[in-house]
């Protein structure tokens, strides 16, 4: 079909040419504003086989056409119409969209753990890979951990670990509003050995007890404090006094409460945690939310000097991808077919590397499985990609009239 005849069956069912205000497209969209929406036919739109996925938000339609077919229809609307088209950055808009519709106080909280750990990514991964070659090495050559060589790898590997609860309650307080130095040291305090063994109100202390989770707290709380004290405090003290106030302060309420709490946690609830974090990931991933987990992976390996998360997330989306390869090969239905091969990666003949599995890949599949849209469920087992995510799994279980 003609882009032509795809820009007058779209402006036939968004309610004419008068009906159009503005026609924009982004690399996969086409973004038109409309004058009143209720004149708009979008379930028409939908049905549309070369419409791949239609979003409604105030006046605003958007059209998802694919890569390349965005710009070609929204030139042949602006012809048709009259109306000047132009191009926008589509992750600038995707952003300003999203800005709000994510700005709740809990996923703030959770953008702002990421941050603490994001910047560290790049020392988990140098120091993971040299803990990998460092452990193989001395299984297939013993003895190398006693070489000179072998200690230098040692030294390397788990560096990053040693110093991670400074470098976390440094990037802690910097991302709450507070002078980073006193995360940090806090963070040393907390993990000093000679506090271990010492009581204080009848609790006994121990130097990193609730490992990275107490750090996060202890300095986002400090940072709170620190803002607080120095509203108050003179100009003329404040130097001198607001940072002692807040590491005195924060010290003690971290040995005495916030310690023992992360502790607890860590220790009891932890393992628990990481289990429920497994069968939420992917919903998390629709969200933009699951950054949040890094703290889990850390505290993980700080415990257990692995992280048990990690692999089974992963897998995750290879079981989203393992779906989306089961819709292509059972599906009918030529406009899913093309939806499921860019989930896949495949694009004319072609293997993409970008976004495969991704966000909006998993609600697309998933979508296909909603009420109505199917006429039956059914488990398809680990066969789609060998993943044991089962919940994903059944979601590749699509109906064969389709």
């Amino acid at each position: 079909m003609s882009n032509q005849k795809i820009a007058l069956d779209i402006i036939a069912l968004l309610g004419t040419k008068e009906n159009l205000l503005s026609v924009e497209n982004c690399m996969t969209r086409v973004r038109i504003n409309v004058k009143d929406v209720e004149k708009c036919e979008v379930e028409q739109l939908k049905k549309l086989e070369y419409i791949l996925g239609t979003t409604v938000q105030g006046n605003n339609v958007q059209l998802v056409v694919g890569p390349g077919k965005s710009s070609k229809i929204a030139a042949e609307i602006s012809e048709i119409t009259g109306i000047k088209s132009s191009e926008v950055d589509e992750a600038a808009v995707r952003k300003e969209e999203n800005r709000e519709k994510n700005n709740t106080p809990f996923k703030r909280v959770l953008k702002k753990v990421a941050s603490v750990f994001i910047p560290i990514l790049p020392a988990f991964i140098a120091c993971g890979l040299m803990v990998a070659i460092y452990e193989a090495g001395y299984v297939f050559f013993p003895g190398l951990e006693e070489t000179d060589f072998g200690k230098i790898l040692s030294a390397i590997a788990y560096s990053v670990f040693s110093i991670l609860p400074i470098i976390v309650g440094y990037n802690t307080a910097k991302e709450f509003g507070g002078s980073p130095i006193l995360g940090a040291v806090l963070a040393a305090i907390l993990n000093t050995a000679s506090i271990t063994g010492i009581h204080i109100l009848g609790i006994e202390c121990a130097a990193g007890r609730g490992g990275v989770i107490s750090i996060l707290i202890v300095a986002a709380i400090g940072a709170k404090l620190e803002r607080i004290i120095r509203k108050r405090m003179p100009e003329i003290l404040d130097t001198f006094l607001t940072p002692l106030f807040t590491i005195f302060i924060m010290t003690f309420l971290g040995l005495i409460i916030f310690q023992p709490l992360a502790g607890f946690v860590s220790d009891t609830v932890g393992p628990a945690l990481a289990g429920l974090a497994t069968l939420v990931y992917l919903p998390l991933v629709m969200t933009g939310m699951h950054h949040g987990l890094i703290a889990v992976n850390a505290q993980l390996i700080t415990d257990f000097g692995v992280t048990y998360l990690l692999p089974v997330t992963c897998m995750a989306g290879a079981g989203q991808v393992g779906a989306a390869f089961y819709v292509l090969l059972k599906t009918k239905n030529k406009r899913l077919k093309k939806v499921q091969e860019c989930i896949a990666g495949w694009d004319a003949g072609n293997w993409r590397t970008f976004d495969v599995g991704g966000d909006g890949s998993i609600r697309k599949t998933i979508s296909c499985f909603l009420p109505g849209r199917c006429s039956r469920w059914q488990r398809c087992g680990n066969h789609a990609c060998g993943s044991k995510d089962s919940g994903i799994i059944r979601t590749a279980a699509f109906t064969d009239n389709n």
